[in-house]
């Protein structure tokens, strides 16, 4: 195929987004739409699977409607741990329950405890944590029996998005990962942890490697959004492993690391064989297949929703657009990226992931008073966001991951006074991408090359014409910033 254009979604827990990518590796068109989670008692949240393919399908016959043209190909980058309980019809049952869910913590902790800890970890890659598909999976069949016999497929949102666009229902390696039912040496169902949950091969999707042709598209729907006769299927990923491929993050260099600054702030590596040793499980990092190689990932669960949550409460409850973009440049104006603060401020908001799991962990600010304002707020909460970062850089490196440089990408990563306060609290050289939609771009680029346009799918970012700026650190504002950090480890040890 000599002349496509390329659709990357990107479909995540609040929105989803459609990116449209002319032969040229341009975008021609992108639409993005915005979901609402659904609550659940004190602290759970879930999320209506056919509301988010009623999004996908807005976007994309929007989408297709910038662009001009029929779409040739679409791969999906989706969200991961969350499994879909469809039914008979093909039509879910229940609502989804989402990964920082507490539902699931008692019944993993059980399962792994029975299996083995570190029996689990070698085979499936994930640590027994309960964000993963499998602990949502055991809680519902232990609250909910009428529920979990109604359902026939376990899905996750790449197979349910294909099936919904007249494709064959497959999951990518990477996707089948997250569910903690996937054997990740052997890149296929795992007969052992499925027989020690009680649960059937039958029940889950095919799976392929991420950028494989799965099928054409067939159907009124696929043709309704604007896809050509034979449109390609293709299967894409987890978000975190197409962001990885849209970032063009290289697996030869094992110095560099993706940062991805979103509401959730991630720290991606890439390494040619698995890590599944002792340091790893330690730290709960999770280590699974991405394209040609795996993946690692250490996690930050409030990152941009911390500023959300301060703009909010203290400057403007509801703005969106340019409004909220022109509040964003006002609350960071008066940062100082070469000295800190007064103020010391953790930011586990929504709990703590790694290095060390604490999902009861809660955020703090230290020396407040009389004297406090907008801006030492401002600085105290990028500066505990800068540390905490650098918690995760040092805890790759005991791990034996060598992070010395970061690529950036994400919507947190427009701030020059934020990413300078990174490179100087974490010493190490930042690159910042113009790329804002590492995920959709990973997607197409998946596309690109399952129907063969490109040989390996990271060189696309390559071919996009994005530049890079750097941000490398300032000698004396690391040596200010270094007596900070160690103040910072001092309140969170103890906290």
């Amino acid at each position: 195929m000599t002349a496509a254009r390329l659709l990357g979604l990107d479909v995540g827990t609040s929105g989803c987004k459609a990116i449209v990518f002319d032969r040229d590796w341009r975008v021609a068109a992108t639409s993005h739409r915005r979901y609402d989670l659904l609550r659940s008692g004190e602290d759970g949240y879930e999320l209506d699977a056919e509301m988010v393919w009623g999004s996908v399908r807005e976007a994309i016959a929007e989408a297709h409607a910038a662009a001009g043209g029929r779409l040739d190909a679409v791969a999906v980058s989706a969200l991961g741990d969350v499994v879909i309980p469809l039914g008979e019809t093909g039509t879910p049952v229940r609502p989804c329950i989402l990964d920082f869910d507490p539902r699931g913590r008692d019944e993993i902790r059980e399962f792994s405890a029975g299996f083995g800890t570190t029996r689990l970890f070698q085979i499936t890659g994930m640590p027994p944590i309960h964000i993963n598909s499998l602990a949502k999976i055991l809680w519902l069949r232990g609250h909910e029996p009428g529920a979990y016999q109604r359902v026939r497929r376990w899905a996750t949102f790449e197979d349910f998005i294909l099936e919904k666009l007249g494709a064959r229902p497959v999951a990518s390696w990477s996707m089948a990962a997250r569910t903690m039912l996937f054997d990740v040496r052997k890149k296929a169902w795992s007969a052992e942890m499925l027989s020690a949950a009680g649960l059937e091969a039958c029940r889950l999707p095919p799976v392929l490697p991420s950028g494989e042709l799965v099928s054409t598209l067939a159907g009124d729907t696929a043709a309704d959004l604007g896809f050509s006769p034979g449109a390609a299927a293709c299967s894409g990923g987890h978000d975190m492993v197409c962001a990885a491929i849209g970032a063009g993050l290289d697996v030869e260099d094992r110095q560099t690391a993706l940062d991805i600054m979103g509401t959730m702030e991630a720290l991606i590596a890439l390494t040619r064989e698995p890590r599944l040793g002792g340091a790893m499980l330690e730290r709960l990092y999770p280590c699974y297949p991405a394209w040609n190689e795996y993946l690692t990932l250490s996690l930050s669960l409030a990152s941009g929703s911390v500023l959300d949550w301060y703009r909010g409460l203290l400057l403007v409850p509801a703005c969106t657009g340019s409004a909220a973009a022109a509040v964003y440049e006002e609350l960071l104006a008066g940062v100082d990226s070469a000295a800190p603060g007064d103020l010391v401020f953790l930011p586990h908001f929504a709990g703590v992931c790694n290095p060390v799991f604490d999902p009861d962990a809660r955020g703090s600010f230290h020396g407040l008073s009389l004297n406090t304002g907008r801006r030492e707020l401002a600085q105290g909460i990028l500066e505990g966001l800068c540390f905490d970062l650098r918690t995760h850089v040092e805890g790759f490196r005991r791990s034996g991951i060598p992070v010395g440089k970061l690529k950036v990408v994400g919507g947190g990563s427009g701030s020059d006074a934020w990413l300078q306060m990174k490179a100087n609290i974490t010493g190490l050289e930042l690159a910042r991408s113009d790329i804002r939609e590492a995920s959709a771009m990973g997607a197409a680029a998946l596309c690109g090359k399952a129907i063969g346009l490109i040989d390996n799918p990271y060189r696309a970012a390559g071919r996009m014409g994005f530049e890079e700026r750097r941000f490398v650190p300032e000698p004396e504002a690391v040596r200010r910033f270094e007596e900070k950090y160690r103040r910072y480890r001092e309140l969170n040890e103890r906290v």
